[in-house]
């Protein structure tokens, strides 16, 4: 008796699929993904969480003071970041 093991929704683990090269492995999406992040926010960038969305890599990164949120397209390559969380220095006075 011989045993396949395929997904019941016909996509089988043996059917190749049209990825990029790019999106095929975690850890290369993650150096994919780390490069022009820091080239753009600098060397402490760190990418906190990658989803792949069609031809596109979505997702959070950490920079000093600031989380960001970024697309990276696998064609062309431009990281686009949008600040969603920055830190801001207290302007309260202390009591006397």
């Amino acid at each position: 008796m011989k045993f396949e093991l395929v997904e019941a929704n016909g996509s089988g683990y043996r059917e190749e699929r049209d990825l990029p090269a790019m999106l095929r492995s975690v850890d290369r999406l993650l150096r994919e993904v780390t490069g022009p992040l820091q080239d753009r926010c600098g060397p402490q960038a760190r990418v906190l969480t990658t989803e792949v969305h069609g031809d596109e890599v979505r997702g959070l990164a950490f920079c000093p003071g600031k989380v960001l949120r970024y697309v990276l397209t696998a064609h062309n390559r431009p990281i686009k970041t949008t600040e969603v969380l920055r830190l801001a220095r207290s302007s309260r006075q202390p009591a006397a």
